[in-house]
């Protein structure tokens, strides 16, 4: 199958506050006991649409979850076990959801520098913000940091107190995205275009995705590889379109 599609998972196909009666479940949390408990869901007439997609094109995920988050993503009928971009680019899976270890090899060499700088930016920013951010190093390859991710309290990332936080650490070139309620640090290497257009190469004969979707400007990047560009009605990206 040489045509496809890339999409990201949460707030673009899963959310927590879609539940209902006709919902799909999505996510599930880790297992306590044996009881199975969803943690997100899909939109029925969504998952109907990618169901009948998928019968055709190949569903690609572009996420930032970690491998333990990912592994968490089950939903009935539809095929999103890999290829894969995980880990905001800093892992990707083969047809088969294992790790690609020449992908993995290139980004262990990206990231190594970086490992002690992002633990000197989680501690900081715990004291700084009087832990009113909440930060933790997301995992990628051979369990080195792939980014930093900090939540706050909706708002707190673009109020006065929070930007004047931001403005002033040294973020030593990283990139830095505030996506709704979450802070986001990428080193430089680490993001999901450049993994995107490595799973088009590697795993499509370089043929870019018929159609992407995503809910986040940061997003767009490589969403634009595709011919076609979707996003959930009411998204941040959506908003930015009116």
């Amino acid at each position: 199958m040489t045509d496809w599609i890339a999409t990201d998972l949460d707030g673009t196909l899963f959310h927590r506050s879609w539940s209902g009666d006709d919902a799909i479940a999505a996510t599930w949390h880790a297992h306590v006991g044996a009881e199975r408990c969803a943690s997100s869901w899909m939109k029925a007439g969504t998952h109907r649409l990618l169901e009948t997609l998928g019968i055709s094109f190949a569903l690609v995920p572009v996420t930032a979850r970690d491998m333990e988050s990912f592994s968490r993503v089950d939903v009935e009928g539809l095929d999103l076990c890999g290829p894969g971009v995980v880990a905001n680019g800093a892992i990707i899976l083969g047809r088969d959801g294992t790790v690609d270890v020449e992908w993995e090899t290139r980004m262990s060499i990206v990231l190594q520098p970086w490992e002690e700088k992002l633990n000197d930016f989680c501690d900081w920013l715990v004291g700084e913000s009087f832990e009113k951010a909440r930060p933790r190093l997301v995992v990628g390859p051979g369990n080195l940091p792939a980014y930093l991710v900090a939540k706050a309290e909706p708002g707190w990332w673009i109020s006065e107190e929070g930007q004047l936080i931001l403005g002033r650490m040294d973020w030593a070139g990283c990139r830095v995205e505030i996506l709704g309620t979450e802070l986001q640090v990428l080193p430089p290497g680490v993001g999901k275009l450049e993994a995107t257009l490595e799973i088009q190469r590697r795993f499509f004969n370089d043929r870019p995705p018929l159609m992407c979707l995503g809910d986040m400007p940061l997003d767009l990047e490589f969403m634009r590889l595709g011919g076609l560009l979707a996003t959930p009605a009411g998204s941040v990206l959506e908003q930015l379109w009116k």
